[in-house]
């Protein structure tokens, strides 16, 4: 850019020169002319504004040409500066996800438990039996292993495979999260923890996991809504029934049976003249084959500047009504 501008001040010098004799030698011709030592007819010396007038035109357009080179080559610059930051951010965030894959190495590596495996049968007045092995990275005949759960606390026993295993019967609405495992050796005890299920109802109860595609236009009642919606129930295998509420601003609007929509995955389109306010909220009850009635609230649409965080829940009830667990921090 630099030299496009000291090119443009040597061009703008060179037409003032130019001009500058042009200037001079019409005058001087003007004046062989008053002094009647030559005549005026057909002049061959052109006139200062002719000159100035064809030089400015000739800068204008060189000036013009020169500006849409320096443009054209400080774009492209731009575009493989541009080309190259993305690359060097690519760089960085593959070097980001590298130091973080060893950082969990090292990690690994440090830990006392190399490995572990669970299993649990099928939960009999919501107990359920969880075995639980898992494998050290070093020990000795006189290293003793015990785990934490739940509140619970039992003793694992070293078996043939060089495994510590142990069996614990725990609730399926029990906490289970970030299990402790107690290490002791030469009267030393090391704890760390292991990834567990946060409730283990998650693996044997059908939440509905919905897909939604929804339109939404002010109206002067509140808001006209359109659009679809799908559900994945796993397990479906134990789904008795299922049901879905519609509400707006706290009020029921229609109440449907949808059981073989939702255990089928079938695309539900949501129906037209509904009474909808200013929010539209879904309420979907499952109940089960094995006696568990399951309940989930969600906004699906609002008009509010603010998110209303009092719409949402998840509840799990037996058949009798009793609330066995609970979460209204959706």
């Amino acid at each position: 850019m630099a030299n496009i501008l000291l090119y443009i001040f040597i061009l703008l010098a060179f037409a003032a020169i130019i001009i500058t004799i042009s200037i001079i030698t019409y005058n001087r011709h003007l004046d062989k002319v008053t002094k009647g030592e030559i005549h005026d007819t057909h002049s061959s010396v052109p006139e200062p504004r002719s000159t100035a007038s064809v030089i400015y035109k000739v800068v204008l357009m060189v000036i013009v040409i020169m500006t849409y080179i320096g443009i054209s080559t400080i774009s492209g610059m731009m575009s493989s500066m541009q080309n190259r930051i993305t690359n060097l951010e690519n760089d960085v965030r593959s070097l980001s996800y590298d130091v973080q894959d060893l950082k969990t190495e090292l990690e690994q590596r440090d830990r006392l438990v190399s490995s572990f495996n669970y299993e649990f049968g099928t939960p009999v007045d919501n107990m359920v039996d969880l075995k639980i092995e898992l494998w050290l990275r070093d020990y000795t005949d006189d290293t003793e292993v015990s785990l934490d759960i739940a509140g619970r606390h039992i003793e694992l026993e070293k078996n043939s495979d060089r495994a510590f295993s142990g069996v614990v019967t725990v609730s399926i609405f029990d906490d289970c999260s970030l299990p402790w495992v107690n290490i002791t050796e030469n009267g030393q005890t090391i704890g760390e923890t292991l990834e567990f299920f946060d409730y283990l109802f998650w693996e044997y109860l059908p939440f509905p996991m919905m897909n939604c595609q929804f339109e939404s236009k002010p109206s002067l009642s509140g808001m006209k809504i359109s659009g679809s919606y799908s559900f994945s129930l796993s397990p479906s295998d134990n789904v008795e029934s299922v049901t879905m509420t519609y509400l707006s601003e706290g009020r029921d609007l229609k109440t449907m049976d949808i059981t073989s929509q939702a255990v089928s995955g079938e695309t539900i389109t949501l129906e037209s003249g509904l009474d909808i306010g200013d929010d539209l909220s879904f309420r979907t009850e499952i109940v089960t084959s094995d006696g568990y009635r399951i309940v989930e609230q969600r906004l699906m649409v609002f008009n509010a500047i603010e998110y209303p965080d009092d719409y949402e829940y998840e509840r799990i009830y037996d058949m009798d009504g009793n609330l066995l667990w609970e979460n209204d921090k959706l």
